[in-house]
């Protein structure tokens, strides 16, 4: 069988995207995942026209490829995907670029400074704290802090409440949602 020449076949793009998550995550899993939200997003037909295929994944960072007539469609997938094998994930689209290599060069080669490193996320302590925000007072121990945001768990019955009905682990705030603008960690 012959090889299609290139003005026969269907045009890439390819996302470079970074994983945020709450633990390691194998590349398996994250490509179930994908697969199994754009199924969801846009059926079994919908999901095959998009092409979306895992090129790369190492650590934090990778690429993926998709139709050209298809990005936004992809981005709306990963943008539904916040959860992997019960671990909270967030994927972040860094930039698409028509080539592996430019989107190689562009977005995964630089750093980005407004990220910390993913050893120092995972080696920061629990610690208790009462915040104020404008809706009354939470108290709680701060699971996670990421720049602006916050992960909170309440102590309040009443909030915890609210959080199982939602099957929701954490209170997810940021540092614009307090009054002060003051954290005690």
């Amino acid at each position: 069988m012959k090889i299609l020449p290139p003005t026969l076949r269907e045009s890439n793009r390819y996302l470079a995207i970074s994983v945020t998550s709450e633990g390691d995550i194998p590349r398996r899993d994250l490509v179930n995942e994908i697969l199994f939200c754009a199924a969801t997003l846009h059926g079994d037909a919908g999901s095959s026209e998009m092409g979306i295929r895992l090129l790369s994944f190492e650590e934090t960072k990778g690429i993926i490829q998709c139709r050209m007539d298809r990005v936004w469609e992809t981005r709306a997938v990963l943008a539904t995907v916040t959860s992997i094998k019960g671990m909270r994930t967030r994927i972040k689209v860094l930039g698409v670029s028509g080539t592996v290599r430019g989107a190689t060069e562009k977005y995964l080669l630089t750093q980005d400074i407004n990220e910390p490193e993913p050893e120092i996320k995972r080696t920061q302590t629990i610690k208790e704290s009462k915040m104020i925000i404008d809706v009354g007072t939470i108290s709680g121990e701060v699971v996670n802090r990421n720049n602006n945001e916050i992960d909170l768990l309440s102590e309040d019955p009443h909030s915890l409440e609210i959080l199982n009905r939602s099957n929701t682990r954490y209170f997810g705030i940021t540092v614009f949602d307090i009054k002060d603008k003051e954290i005690d960690v």
